[in-house]
């Protein structure tokens, strides 16, 4: 009977220590209202919210450090001084260096023009590819979608006033963003057109080297985000 117990309290350390993950670092863009610092200095949002009800629920210890934009994210995912970062969709880029999770929630592209001019917008139109002027978020995945999808006069722009800006003045024709990230700065959106481009899955990028280290963790973050999805 003593040597089963011993059996069994071993099965379950070991259990247990094949999910004891590394404390991860996540560096994430300012990109609100997803992920940015509250009043108070504290990282928030509600993809930040989301992404910590994740990770408490594995029992994961993390640190997040909200700042700049998506393409520095990379960079220091890239650098190993950061295990992930979120919310972001997917590209070809990101999936050299890390690995897309299940995704938190629904982010919807979407095409803001002047109401003036939407009318006569078609965003597919060879013509308007070649002569026009769009604008996006710097190291967006809407600013890698312009630039990949042979739109070849693109704009980017380091915050949504400035869009609105150059949008305002004539500068761009049109602008492809986030929409909650356009409606979250622009209260006032009776000037504007609103056109959905697509909708995109939001997730969680998870380095490739930390996941080598933690055999096991991208299942595990999966089926915690399902677990919150159907919460």
């Amino acid at each position: 009977m003593r040597n089963r117990l011993v059996l069994v309290t071993l099965a379950m350390l070991i259990s247990l220590k094949a999910y004891a993950f590394e404390d991860m670092r996540f560096f994430v863009p300012e990109f609100p209202p997803y992920t940015q610092i509250d009043s108070d200095g504290v990282p928030s949002g509600i993809g930040t919210e989301a992404v910590k009800q994740v990770l408490d629920s594995m029992g994961v210890g993390y640190t997040i450090h909200v700042s700049s934009n998506h393409g520095r994210a990379l960079q220091e995912l890239r650098k190993q001084h950061s295990d992930g970062f979120f919310m972001a969709s997917q590209n070809s880029e990101r999936d050299v260096y890390a690995e897309f999770s299940e995704p938190l929630m629904i982010n919807r592209w979407v095409w803001v023009v002047r109401q003036g001019s939407a009318s006569n917008f078609n965003p597919y139109d060879v013509a308007f590819k070649k002569q026009s002027t769009v604008a996006s978020l710097l190291n967006t995945n809407t600013h890698h979608w312009l630039k990949s999808n042979d739109y070849l006069s693109v704009f980017a722009a380091t915050s949504v006033n400035e869009l609105q800006e150059k949008l305002d003045t004539g500068a761009v024709t049109a602008i492809l963003i986030a929409e909650l990230t356009f409606l979250d700065t622009v209260n006032d959106t009776r000037d504007y057109k609103i056109i959905l481009e697509q909708e995109k899955e939001f997730g969680l990028y998870i380095s490739k080297y930390f996941l080598s280290n933690n055999p096991g963790f991208m299942p595990k973050l999966n089926e915690a985000i399902r677990a919150y999805r159907n919460f």
